[in-house]
């Protein structure tokens, strides 16, 4: 068809002007070839996007339209900045002088920009996300084959980048719960809720780890106790507590739990007679409890270091160090 075009317009050159300019025809070319271009995208997008239309409403057909200007707008940007990476190469080019200085420059681009566009890692933590300032919230990280789990970062405590594991404050989340359940996670990543013993452990498996426990009593006082070294193990271990190096003002009452095993409503993992987590709630009982922050909020969470052994709220994070 192009052809077709390209002849009959030569003919009418030649018969006006007796000669035929050269420039004139590739120009002409050049703007048919754009055209046929433009319109091979445009029937494409049609196919894609808009075919479903034929027979519905014009308001259904304008939604489609402005969804198409919109994404279109995307690739225009691209191209501008395209254009203006090319504009500013040919500067670099037009103001450097010699081969050799050229190789070089390449060169130093090549090493200086490697990298730049490798897709992005996703966030092991909070940690890692306190790197890009990040407010205190929801975000998500990745976590063994979850690419997407939700979890709270606190990035003001001690100056941020933890990962809350446990939140305790207002009852409306029950606790009392199976082992599944734990080792899943369940609650509410706003409010209150347990993130994983298996995602607990996949963290604290690929990095060194310390453990920060916020609480408040009756009284609203607060106490912390801090430790320095921080793991659980894996599923088959029963995801084992590995606790130790505290700090803090709360005293320290996880070092007794230090070495033992999870327990759950449906797997009793504790060296006591009964069920520890009867009364105190699913942890990591020995026989029974020096802490026990599962357990149902009404009958208070016990810490034994802290006053009345009793606290009303608490919050367990973790940070990479």
């Amino acid at each position: 068809m192009y052809k077709v075009i390209l002849i009959v317009y030569m003919a009418t050159i030649n018969l006006t002007s007796g000669s035929t300019n050269i420039s004139e025809v590739r120009q002409y070319r050049k703007s048919s070839e754009e055209d046929g271009r433009v319109d091979t995208i445009w029937n494409e997008l049609q196919g894609i996007c808009l075919h479903g239309n034929q027979r519905g409403t014009v308001q259904e057909l304008k939604r489609d339209t402005q969804g198409l200007l919109k994404n279109m707008a995307i690739y225009k940007d691209v191209a501008k900045m395209n254009k203006q990476l090319k504009n500013d190469i040919k500067l670099i080019l037009e103001e450097t002088r010699g081969e050799k200085e050229i190789s070089r420059i390449v060169s130093l681009l090549r090493n200086d920009f490697k990298g730049t566009c490798q897709p992005s890692k996703p966030a092991k933590d909070c940690t890692d996300l306190k790197k890009s300032n990040k407010k205190s919230g929801v975000y998500k990280i990745s976590s063994g084959n979850s690419k997407d789990l939700k979890v709270y970062c606190d990035m003001t405590t001690d100056n941020g980048g933890w990962s809350i594991l446990q939140r305790r404050y207002d009852g409306t989340v029950d606790f009392q719960r199976t082992w599944s359940e734990y080792e899943n996670g369940f609650g509410n990543v706003e409010g209150e809720y347990w993130l994983g013993n298996k995602h607990i452990h996949h963290m604290t498996s690929n990095g060194k780890y310390e453990l920060r426990i916020d609480m408040t009593n009756n009284k609203n006082e607060k106490r912390y106790a801090a430790y320095k070294q921080f793991s659980l193990g894996d599923a088959a271990s029963k995801y084992k507590l590995s606790v130790g190096s505290y700090i803090g003002n709360a005293g320290d009452s996880m070092k007794y739990h230090n070495g033992m095993m999870f327990s759950a409503t449906d797997q009793d993992n504790d060296q006591a007679g009964g069920d520890c987590t009867n009364g105190l709630g699913p942890w990591w009982h020995k026989s029974c409890s020096w802490s026990a922050l599962n357990r149902k909020l009404s009958s208070n969470l016990h810490w034994h270091t802290f006053p009345n052994h009793a606290a009303k709220t608490s919050i367990m994070m973790i940070r990479r160090i």
